[in-house]
């Protein structure tokens, strides 16, 4: 397996400071989420590696930005970092090293800008987020927030991003990861006040939103959580044909992808109603299989 060095190397990444930065950036990815930084290790081709670790670090720092501490504190921190982010895009400078890493990917890449621009300003709205009073507003969210966070990192295969075909496929994942975030995650957003599962399913399953969070196990919620689950079957269904589009160096990544959704939304049918008390895992068994599997096709027969 290359070296972190060589992985910079085959990227493009030759300027010892640019180097650090990258460096910079795999370390908050790898704290932020170990799991996916391994698997993004293991299975993407060493000329995308690093292009890939700049744009999830800058994801999980942007996040973090937006996500962490009371509202007062947020709202002046965030607006500062999407300024800088902003302003970057259009001078390539930045102080921050995860953002320099990601400019130079961006520009490496020829990454549309216009994914980073609707991401900023979708995370600027989240910021007041509300609720989802019908199935249309969660559409524009995906589009709006979860399919242009996707693409900063899907778009990377393809030097300039990738044609509609294959954006129509990522918005598919796109959409079932974001509905499937909402089930694992259901515990944890309602103990912070927030619920994403739209009203109008509520509504019409007989739901109040104090059964959730009494975690009540009643028919109408079982039946809310079966409605959540068969969307996002079908969303996860529906963006196998990813794979298809995909690039021989991104593709192991894609499939594991693809596998883990599967099996965390197995999981979540499986917990049924309990998805309102406790939050929901991939576990480490499948997981490690998906991607021992994943390693072995990469030494018996590249990347196909």
């Amino acid at each position: 397996m290359p070296s972190w060095d060589r992985r910079l190397s085959a990227a493009g990444v030759r300027d010892r400071a640019l180097r650090a930065d990258y460096t910079t950036a795999a370390r908050v990815f790898a704290r932020r989420i170990l799991a996916h930084y391994a698997a993004v290790r293991l299975l993407v081709a060493p000329e995308l590696h690093p292009h890939v670790v700049a744009a999830y670090a800058f994801l999980a720092r942007t996040d973090d930005l937006a996500d962490q501490g009371p509202l007062d504190e947020r709202l002046p921190r965030w607006h500062a970092w999407s300024e800088q982010v902003t302003a970057g895009l259009e001078s390539g400078h930045a102080d921050d090293p995860v953002l320099r890493a990601f400019l130079h990917t961006a520009t490496a890449r020829r990454l549309p800008h216009h994914w980073v621009h609707t991401y900023l300003k979708a995370t600027t709205e989240e910021l007041h987020f509300a609720g989802h009073a019908t199935e249309a507003d969660f559409q524009r969210y995906v589009d709006n927030l979860a399919l242009p966070a996707l693409m900063l990192i899907e778009d990377l295969q393809y030097e300039g991003g990738g044609d509609e075909e294959f954006r129509a496929r990522c918005r598919s994942f796109a959409e079932g990861l974001q509905r499937l975030d909402f089930l694992t995650d259901l515990t944890e957003d309602l103990g912070e006040g927030r619920l994403y599962l739209p009203q109008e399913d509520l509504d019409r399953s007989g739901v109040t939103r104090a059964d959730l969070e009494g975690g009540q196990d009643t028919a109408a919620v079982r039946e809310l959580v079966a409605l959540s689950c068969r969307r996002t079957r079908k969303s996860l269904t529906d963006s196998r044909a990813l794979v298809d589009s995909t690039v021989p160096g991104f593709r192991p990544l894609q499939r594991a992808l693809l596998d883990l959704a599967e099996h965390q939304l197995s999981r979540v049918e499986t917990t049924g109603t309990a998805v309102t008390r406790r939050t929901v895992g991939y576990g480490v068994r499948v997981p490690l299989a998906v991607l021992f599997r994943e390693r072995r096709r990469l030494r018996d027969g590249g990347r196909s």
